[in-house]
C-alpha cells in the first residue's frame, strides 16, 4: 500500500467543473472593465530628475455574469523601452480583453518609467534600476489582489493561480520578476541602493503579502542571466522573433540607448528550462524582428493553450491538508477532524476511494514515520 501511495503522492488534480467546458479555451464571456484602480504608490524621478511621488494604477478586465468564485488572475505589462507606453497600449488591451472573455480576471498595470535615467544617463546600472522599478510595481499589484482577497474579495480570484506577462519591456519586467528571486543574484552595483528601494519586493504597496505567481507569458523579453533559473522554476511560454535586434532572441547584447548589456533572450531561457526539465514552450517567429505581432490573436491562442494546463491541472502534495508544503502531525489532526465532521477533501483521500476514513490516517502516519 505504501508503494502505491508514494507513486501517487504528487498527483494532478483536475478542476473538472471549470475545465470540462469551453472555459479558458474559448471566448464565451462579455467583458467589463474597472479603469484606473490604484494599487500602489512609490517614489520616481520626473523627466527632468526631480523626485516625485507617483500613484500606480491598473485596469481590471472581468467576465460578465461569471459565477465562479475562484478565477485565475493574469497581469500584462506594456512595452516601451521603460521610457514610454501605458496600460492603454492597444496590444495590452487586446490581450486583457481576450483573456477576460475566456474566464480570467485580466489586469493591465501601469508601472514607473525611467525617462530621466535612460535619456540623460544611459548606463547598465540605470537600466537595471528601470527594470527593478517595473518588478517592484508588478509585485505590488500581485500583493494588492492577495490583500483584497483576504479582506474584501472584490474580484473572486484564486490566489494560487496567478500569472504575469508582458510585451518587450513589460516582458522583461515579468520574466525577471519570476527568476530574480535571490538577493545574491542582484548585480553588485545595485547592492548599495537595494535596501533603500525595498530589496527584491520593493515599496510600492500592500507589503506583507506574497508576490509569488505561477507562470509567465513572455512576448519578446529576456532575463538578466540564465543562471537565475533553477530546477522546478516557474513555467514560461515565450514568443520571439529570431532576428530581434532590440531584445535579443539568444544571448546577444541589448543596445538600446547606446547600451551594451548582456542578457539571455527567449531561446536561451527555453533551452535552460528544458535542460532542467522545467515546463516551457517557445514559438519562434522566423526571420522576424522585435514585436512582430498584429492583433494579438495568435499570441493569445498560443499562450492560452500553455496556461490551460497550469490552470486546470495542479501539481498537489496529497496529504498536505493545510497546504504548507510539508506533511506532519498538523495534517493528521486536520484529517481526524474532517473524518469526525463527515467532511471530504481530495487532499486527504490518500487511497483514492472517494471517502475519508481510518485507512487514510494510517497512510498519512506511515508517510510521516517514513519521512
Amino acid at each position: 500500500m505504501k508503494k502505491i501511495f508514494l507513486f501517487f503522492i504528487f498527483s494532478f488534480i483536475f478542476n473538472q467543473e471549470e475545465c470540462d467546458n469551453s472555459r479558458y479555451l474559448d471566448e464565451v464571456f462579455n467583458v467589463e472593465v474597472d479603469y484606473n484602480v490604484q494599487y500602489g504608490q512609490n517614489i520616481n524621478e520626473s523627466f527632468w530628475g526631480s523626485q516625485i511621488t507617483e500613484n500606480l494604477y491598473m485596469d481590471i478586465y472581468q467576465p460578465i455574469n461569471d459565477n465562479f468564485e475562484f478565477r485565475p488572475l493574469i497581469f500584462f505589462m506594456f512595452g516601451g523601452s521603460f521610457v514610454g507606453g501605458s496600460k492603454s497600449n492597444s496590444d495590452i488591451v487586446a490581450l486583457c480583453n481576450n483573456y477576460a472573455k475566456m474566464g480570467y480576471v485580466a489586469v493591465a498595470i501601469d508601472y514607473r518609467l525611467s525617462q530621466h535615467l535612460l535619456f540623460f544617463f544611459p548606463n547598465e546600472e540605470n537600466a537595471y534600476k528601470a527594470v527593478m522599478k517595473s518588478i517592484h510595481d508588478l509585485k505590488a499589484a500581485i500583493r494588492y489582489f492577495r490583500m483584497d482577497d483576504e479582506f474584501y474579495n472584490n474580484y473572486n480570484i484564486d490566489i494560487n493561480r496567478i500569472f504575469a506577462g508582458g510585451i518587450s519591456a513589460g516582458a522583461i519586467g515579468s520574466v525577471n520578476a519570476a527568476y530574480l528571486d535571490d538577493i545574491n543574484e542582484v548585480p553588485n552595483f545595485l547592492n548599495e541602493d537595494l535596501n533603500e528601494i525595498g530589496g527584491l519586493e520593493g515599496l510600492s504597496g500592500s507589503s506583507g503579502y506574497s508576490s509569488e505567481f505561477n507562470g509567465v507569458v513572455n512576448l519578446c523579453g529576456a532575463v538578466g542571466s540564465r543562471d537565475w533559473i533553477i530546477e522546478n522554476d516557474i513555467p514560461i511560454v515565450s514568443m520571439h522573433g529570431n532576428q530581434d535586434d532590440t531584445v535579443p532572441y539568444d544571448d546577444s547584447l541589448v543596445t538600446l540607448f547606446g547600451l551594451n548589456i548582456q542578457v539571455d533572450g527567449s531561446y536561451i531561457i527555453h533551452e535552460k528550462m528544458l535542460e532542467l526539465d522545467n515546463y516551457s514552450q517557445l514559438y519562434t517567429y522566423e526571420n522576424q524582428g522585435h514585436v512582430p505581432f498584429s492583433d494579438m490573436r495568435f499570441e493569445t491562442d498560443f499562450s492560452r493553450d500553455f496556461l490551460y494546463d497550469l490552470v486546470c491541472y495542479q501539481d498537489v502534495l496529497i496529504g498536505d491538508l493545510n497546504q504548507d508544503f510539508s506533511i506532519n502531525i498538523s495534517d493528521v489532526v486536520i484529517l481526524i477532524n474532517l473524518i469526525l465532521g463527515n467532511e471530504y477533501t481530495s487532499y486527504g483521500d490518500l487511497n483514492y476511494d472517494d471517502t475519508l476514513n481510518v485507512q487514510d490516517i494510517i497512510l498519512l502516519v506511515d508517510i510521516i514515520l517514513d519521512n
